[in-house]
């Protein structure tokens, strides 16, 4: 076992005392904060993406949602009494789903709202790339659209030059 890997493993234990130790002293915010997140985690356990976008849309939402809570649990009386009155009140649940729900939507409804944006965008692009064709073909004429004869003449140059290459006439 080499120095890195033992530091590493003590390293781990003990954040796992501290987190264990911390999750013990504030116990009422941690229930209250592990009911009220669990769209959280089912977003988290359906969420198949490598950048987990559910999850973050979700995640973020819901904790918007059970904050508000958490600080009236800390500011009010930080007992098991008080965190049991909030979490028996429907209105906290309604709230803290409410919130998880509003990130469902923005995590289904984004990307069609950023598609049609980005299309819009497009069109709008090529509308002006073909105003400006129309400007450079009524200056220029129609051989600058690259249609025409124009085009049909440069063909044959290039043609013949390869002839020549070859040591054809």
């Amino acid at each position: 076992m080499s120095a890195n890997t033992a530091s590493s493993a003590a390293t781990k234990t003990i954040m796992f005392v501290l987190i264990a130790g911390g999750a013990v002293m504030f116990l009422p915010s941690v229930m209250l904060l592990v009911i009220g997140m669990t769209p959280t985690m089912a977003a988290m356990l359906t969420d198949r993406r490598r950048e987990k976008y559910a999850t973050l849309c979700v995640g973020c939402m819901n904790f918007t949602g059970v904050l508000p809570f958490m600080v009236e649990l800390w500011t009010k009386d930080h007992s098991y009494d008080n965190a049991f009155g909030m979490i028996g009140d429907p209105f906290t649940w309604l709230v803290m789903f409410g919130a998880a729900a509003i990130g469902w939507a923005i995590y289904f409804v984004a990307p069609g709202i950023v598609g049609m944006f980005i299309a819009m965008r497009a069109d709008q692009r090529v509308e002006r790339l073909r105003r400006r064709q129309r400007d450079l073909v009524e200056e220029w004429g129609p051989g600058v659209a690259g249609s025409g004869d124009r085009d049909e003449t440069a063909q044959n140059k290039r043609g013949g030059q390869r002839a020549n290459a070859r040591g054809e006439d």
